[in-house]
């Protein structure tokens, strides 16, 4: 008869395994500024999006601070602002050393070049994992810039665009080895653009039978809101009772007011500076508009469109991937103010035809733009980093 008290005991044969709870990784967004662009909210939503078990985030801007700083603190996110100096400021790569220090960063995630610059060497002298992100890409048509690129890229260990053109620059005129580059698009959450039409446009002092059409970009010469203005002023001729609403601010922001002036578009055209509410101004509206030279895939469209607005915009970047033309919008030539006018009037002055649209872009978006899968897509790469 065995010796009852030589038998092990259940937590003998059976030791319990190791249920230690992994730590959150610390990823660390470093963007030019905490104004609302485009890159800055891309930045902000990837970082109040990741799972907080898993992630902790944190904002750095390496210029000025910015509309988004009662967010981002709502969002208890800690956020520090550098203040860079005019011109090339050395003391930056000392201070984004030190916030990787005091935060316990794993991850820093770098939002176009300067950023990078500022941000490379301490990642890798902290032996950090590095993620880059290039918004757009008009910047890298100067030979040194795109040397300077493609130097900065080796310490990274992954290069990501907002789209195929961006990826596309990046592999074939920048140099970036086609392994380190990787496409993660833009994505917005669709039922936040819900808000009701008729009380939006109390709100903003607009009539039941204005057609109003909305830019919301930052007041900076690549969104060449002057080739806008110039359209607009042959919009109201065929429309008269087409009004413009112009959201955001920038270096251009006296030479738009001026051009207004000019056209005598005062009582057409508002500007609304920085808006938060952007679902609230587009519940308003009846089209968007984007006159932009250039651009990567902006956040603004993918808004747009999942409010249901028609976009009416020039064929630049990623644009024609998003805006299907006489689908879900229209696309016009870049630097163009009568194709801009022709079609802008045309959806303002087709309710039925703008409705129909706007519909269309909504479903597509939701289908294949989604926020969270964009922020999917970024939580398994920093996690495949964590584990490499």
């Amino acid at each position: 008869m065995p010796d009852i008290l030589s038998m092990p005991h259940r937590e003998d044969a059976a030791p319990k395994p190791d249920v230690r709870k992994v730590p959150p990784l610390t990823v660390l967004q470093v963007t030019y500024s905490l104004i609302a662009g485009g890159s800055e909210m891309f930045a902000f939503k990837l970082a109040s999006g990741l799972d907080r078990e898993r992630f902790r985030s944190v904002m750095c801007a390496i210029d000025k601070g910015g509309a988004l700083e009662p967010e981002i603190e709502r969002s208890g996110i800690p956020f520090h602002v550098l203040h860079r100096r005019t011109g090339f400021d050395p003391r930056l790569f000392w201070k984004v050393l030190a916030v990787c220090r005091r935060e316990n960063v794993d991850i820093v995630h770098t939002h176009h070049f300067n950023q990078l610059l500022y941000a490379a060497p301490a990642a890798r002298l902290l032996g950090l994992g590095l993620v880059h992100t290039e918004h757009s890409v008009k910047l890298f048509e100067k030979p040194r810039l795109r040397v300077a690129l493609r130097t900065l890229t080796r310490l990274c260990d992954k290069v990501l665009a907002v789209g195929t053109d961006v990826a596309n620059v990046l592999r074939d005129q920048v140099g970036i080895p086609t392994r380190k580059i990787k496409i993660i698009r833009a994505g917005v959450e669709p039922s936040l653009y819900r808000e009701d039409r008729s009380l939006a446009r109390r709100l903003l002092d607009l009539n039941a039978e204005d057609r109003v059409a909305v830019i919301v970009a930052r007041l900076s010469p690549e969104k060449n809101h002057a080739v806008l203005l110039h359209a607009f002023a042959q919009v109201v001729k065929r429309v008269p009772s087409a009004k413009l609403l112009i959201v955001g601010d920038g270096p251009e922001a006296d030479a738009v007011r001026g051009l207004i002036e000019k056209l005598d578009l005062v009582g057409q055209v508002r500007m609304l500076g920085v808006r938060r509410d952007i679902p609230h101004v587009l519940a308003a509206a009846d089209a968007f508009v984007l006159s932009s030279d250039r651009e990567g895939l902006p956040i603004a469209v993918l808004e747009a469109l999942a409010a249901a607005r028609p976009v009416v915009c020039t064929r630049v970047g990623d644009l024609p991937l998003v805006v299907q033309d006489g689908e879900t919008g229209r696309l016009v030539p870049p630097g163009n103010s009568l194709d801009l006018a022709d079609a802008l009037a045309d959806v303002l002055s087709q309710p039925a035809l703008a409705d129909r649209m706007g519909e269309k872009g909504r479903a597509f978006v939701a289908r294949e733009y989604s926020q969270q899968r964009m922020i999917d897509e970024h939580a398994a790469l920093y996690q495949a980093l964590r584990r490499s």
